[in-house]
């Protein structure tokens, strides 16, 4: 019995409370809107609309058409880049293309290679000649040349690299097309694939 008269009166305090002629908890029309907020008007100063665009990193490898060679006798390389940054990029081709760097002179631009225009998987390092790349400063590019150089040229043959012996001179027997190979050989590695380290 005790327990029919706890149900009855909380069946009664349910009833009572649901017949509540309160409006605030009827009219629900105030939480479906959102809240009106105030304009705050700016004086005379014109709305700037941000266009800027956050650069996207290129997913390929390469200089593209930042890179290009002259039709010019004899052929240049030409970067745009400045001279700094030139340098770095052939200093990259270089070691990307594994062509041996036997001396370099960076305040007067010269990079001393040994490069075989003929390389094949049979040849060996005895047709190896030495090239010397210049890089020059031309406006907002650089310009890159190769000449055939010989061991006498060198500053010190070597001495800034590894200790070795000098690399045997060749350059009397090398063909003057040797400088002009090297050149299209970094175009390409420059060109096509570079890459940033």
């Amino acid at each position: 019995m005790q327990v029919i008269a706890k149900i009855l009166i909380l069946s009664l305090g349910l009833v009572s409370c649901g017949t509540s002629e309160d409006s605030r908890y009827r009219d629900t029309s105030m939480l479906e809107r959102p809240p009106a907020l105030g304009v705050l008007k700016q004086g005379t100063e014109p709305l700037m609309t941000d266009n800027s665009t956050i650069p996207k990193k290129k997913d390929e490898t390469g200089l593209g058409a930042e890179v290009y060679m002259t039709t010019t006798t004899p052929s240049q390389l030409r970067i745009k880049q400045p001279f700094d940054d030139a340098w770095n990029t052939l200093g990259l081709a270089l070691k990307q293309s594994e062509i041996e760097i036997t001396d370099r002179e960076h305040d007067k631009g010269l990079y001393y290679v040994t490069y075989d225009p003929e390389k094949s998987f049979f040849s060996n390092k005895h047709n190896e000649a030495i090239y010397v790349l210049t890089v020059e400063n031309d406006g907002a590019e650089a310009k890159i040349t190769a000449t055939l150089g010989n061991a006498n040229e060198q500053s010190s043959a070597g001495s800034r690299v590894e200790h070795r012996s000098p690399p045997k001179d060749n350059s009397a027997t090398q063909s003057t097309d040797g400088a002009e190979k090297l050149l299209q050989s970094l175009y390409e590695t420059m060109r096509d694939d570079l890459k940033e380290e």
